[in-house]
């Protein structure tokens, strides 16, 4: 490697040898040393409380959503396949109990964990929103790679944090639209992205884990621009995927350029809608399998001595970035390097997007008060402020070959499952309960509207005896400013594991104890053992 890290701009170095950076006369290179050198330095004890007791209920979360997943529609096939496929032993498929490499457990406990679309996500920075899907990857690769190198528990967290860190600087690098919308008036696109924020957090979860010195942690996220984003190559460029977000994440089909988004009433949400529905894929929570299995081999392959590309993040032939000039904002990635670690902060008590969960909550709220049967409606009006409105979720419903995606992104399954059901959970998300026909015939019932409001919902029901209710809610329960409380966390939890029907109750408990006292978990075996069928 070259001279210590910003060696005429540093503050003191602090104990366990990471460096405190200064924003002045940086370039891309510096930057990634700067990375690096955070991941693999970071200590539990730099963390601060409030984040470890983030990420110790976000690992919780995770394992509670892969552990439902387990019992979804294809996955007991998938977890099959993973058997069949054979080698080392050395991580546990959660649910099933079944071992196999730990890259192979990684990408098919990742694929359980993103099935039901509830697990945590989210960065809030300075005040603003950046929605992502790190955890999702980051948590269970943790949990794999954990459990293969016996590490404590104030390991597994350390790790999680400095990959959902790395993989935050790199999203608030650029501004781009919120999922489902448009940029706001004269802000450039981002740049075309090669890799996935996901992986990149997987190798550093990994290198870190594996204990890679600096040059191979580059090599690591060199790889997995290859790996997940076709990097390396001498051209410029690759077909971007929806909001700029790069690499291999399906789902979203957000329009692009407009004057200011406005929610229903904007032209290009208008123009979406026209163009009808369109049928979801396996491809949102295969992309966070992905990642993780492309972020540990990508490691792997460093460790072994695989070189990367030159610049993983700024290069211009095979970087994250199409070079240093790109990044609209390169002093977000380094901004309190090493002092504040960047984690999700948003978790949803209920299957489906983040803008299905506040007209769930309405729903469920509205049946909770009043007696009503949904025999006896008329229509159902779902009014949407401009920030509560994404067009994947706005979209005309339909059944295509994947019912559970089309039914967690869909603003009128959602309301109509909630008051149907008086429920929002994993169960309700199959494809039995789906395609029942007097749900389908109440879903018809749901229209969409605008709400002369600056944010937030409102569910309003029309009888047939002419009788309406009404229910208005600001933000989504899980959101920072309605906080999902411990006991509603626990609650998500026991139902996921009651669903599943892999784990039983006294295994439970003791998982729920272990995790809610993580940092003082010796080995991280103690917690798959538990998270799964004993043999």
């Amino acid at each position: 490697m070259t001279l210590p890290l910003f060696a005429k701009k540093c503050e003191p170095e602090k104990p366990g040898g990471r460096v405190v950076m200064s924003t002045e006369t940086m370039n891309g290179d510096e930057i990634t040393e700067a990375l690096v050198a955070n991941i693999l330095n970071t200590r539990y004890e730099d963390i601060d409380q409030e984040t470890v007791d983030n990420t110790k209920r976000r690992i919780l979360d995770m394992i509670g959503d892969a552990i439902a997943g387990a019992k979804a529609d294809g996955s007991p096939e998938l977890a099959e396949l993973v058997k069949d496929w054979g080698g080392k032993k050395e991580a546990t498929i959660l649910g099933f109990g079944t071992k196999g490499p730990a890259h192979q457990v990684a990408f098919v406990n990742c694929i359980f964990g993103r099935t039901f679309d509830r697990g945590p996500l989210t960065y809030v920075i300075d005040g603003k929103r950046s929605p992502n899907h790190i955890t999702e990857t980051s948590a269970l690769t943790a949990l794999a790679l954990g459990e293969n190198k016996g590490i404590d528990g104030k390991e597994l967290i350390t790790a999680m944090v400095v990959g959902d860190d790395l993989a935050a600087r790199l999203h608030i690098a650029n501004d781009r639209a919120q999922p489902g919308q448009t940029l706001p008036p004269g802000t450039p696109p981002p740049p075309v992205a090669r890799g996935s924020e996901e992986a990149f957090a997987a190798a550093a979860v990994t290198g870190r884990i594996l204990g890679l010195n600096s040059t191979q942690m580059r090599d690591a996220f060199g790889i997995a621009t290859m790996l997940s984003g076709r990097g390396g190559g001498a051209t410029l460029g690759g077909p971007a995927s929806p909001g700029g977000a790069g690499g291999r994440r399906g789902g979203s089909t957000a329009p692009v350029a407009s004057p200011g988004w406005l929610g229903v009433k904007d032209p290009s949400f208008i123009a979406s809608m026209a163009r009808g529905g369109y049928n979801e894929s396996i491809s949102t929570k295969m992309g966070n399998g992905i990642s993780a299995r492309d972020g540990i081999n990508a490691a792997q392959l460093a460790e072994a001595g695989w070189p990367g590309v030159e610049d993983p993040f700024f290069g211009e032939r095979g970087g994250h970035f199409p070079g240093f000039a790109s990044v609209h904002h390169p002093g977000r990635i380094i901004g309190d390097l090493g002092k504040k670690y960047h984690v999700e902060v948003c978790f949803k008590p209920y299957p489906g997007g983040r803008p299905t969960g506040a007209p769930t909550g309405a729903a469920l709220a509205m049946v909770e008060k009043n007696d009503i049967n949904t025999d006896d409606i008329e229509e159902i009006v779902l009014h949407l402020s401009p920030v509560a409105t994404a067009a994947h979720y706005a979209k005309p419903y339909l059944i295509g070959r994947y019912p559970t995606m089309n039914a967690l992104w869909s603003y009128y399954f959602v309301v109509a499952s909630a008051l149907y059901r008086k429920s929002a959970t994993a169960e309700n998300f199959t494809e039995a309960k789906i395609r029942d026909p007097k749900l389908q015939t109440l879903i018809g019932k749901v229209k969409l509207a605008h709400l002369d409001k600056s944010e937030g919902i409102e569910l309003e029901v029309i009888m047939k005896d002419g009788r309406r209710f009404s229910e208005f809610l600001i933000t989504a329960l899980g959101n920072p400013a309605n906080p999902l409380s411990r006991d509603g966390l626990i609650a998500k939890f026991k139902e996921q594991v009651e669903f599943s029907q892999l784990v039983d109750k006294k295994a439970m408990e003791e998982l729920i104890g272990l995790l809610e006292r993580l940092e003082e978990v010796d080995n991280v075996n103690e917690i798959t053992k538990r998270a799964g069928k004993q043999d």
